[in-house]
C-alpha cells in the first residue's frame, strides 16, 4: 500500500476527470447512438424519458465521477509501483466484470428489459471500464515513484 507521501492526489483527480470524459464519449457513442434503439421499446417507468433523464443528469455526472475517482484511488493503491496502461486496463476490466454482475445482472433480474439489451449493457460495461482503466493507467503516476 502506498504511503501518504507518495500518493499524487492531483494526478488521481486529473486521471479521474480524463477518464470521465472518455466514459461519457464512449457512453454517448454506444448508448446514445449504437444501441439507442434497444432502449426505445421500454415505456417511461422502466427508463426515464429523454427530458426527465436530462433533469436528473447532475446526479449521474456526480455518481460517475465519484465511481471513477474511487477507481483511480484504488489503482493508485493497488498497483504497487507498476503504474502503466496495461495495469490500468486490467483493473478496468475487473471493474467491468464487477459492474456487469452488480449492475447489469441485477437490473436484468429486477426490471423488464430484454436479454439482448442486458447483454449489450454487460459488454458495454467491460469495454467502458477497460477504457477508464487505460486512461487512469496512462495518466496516474505517484508523487515520488520509487
Amino acid at each position: 500500500m502506498l504511503t501518504e507521501a507518495r500518493v499524487n492526489y492531483l494526478r488521481i483527480v486529473t486521471a479521474a476527470l480524463a477518464a470521465m470524459v472518455v466514459f461519457f464519449i464512449y457512453g454517448f457513442l454506444v448508448h446514445g447512438m449504437l444501441i439507442a434503439k434497444d432502449y426505445r421499446p421500454y415505456p417511461e417507468g422502466v427508463y426515464r424519458s429523454g427530458e426527465a433523464a436530462q433533469r436528473h443528469m447532475p446526479f449521474g455526472l456526480a455518481g460517475i465521477f465519484l465511481a471513477i475517482l474511487i477507481f483511480a484511488i484504488i489503482y493508485a493503491q493497488a498497483c504497487a509501483g507498476k503504474y502503466n496502461i496495461g495495469g490500468g486496463a486490467r483493473l478496468g476490466l475487473l471493474f467491468g466484470v464487477f459492474m456487469a454482475g452488480a449492475f447489469v445482472a441485477v437490473n436484468y433480474s429486477t426490471i423488464q428489459i430484454s436479454r439482448k439489451l442486458a447483454v449489450e449493457l454487460a459488454v458495454s460495461e467491460l469495454i467502458e471500464w477497460t477504457l477508464v482503466g487505460t486512461v487512469v493507467g496512462l495518466i496516474y503516476k505517484p508523487a515520488n515513484p520509487g
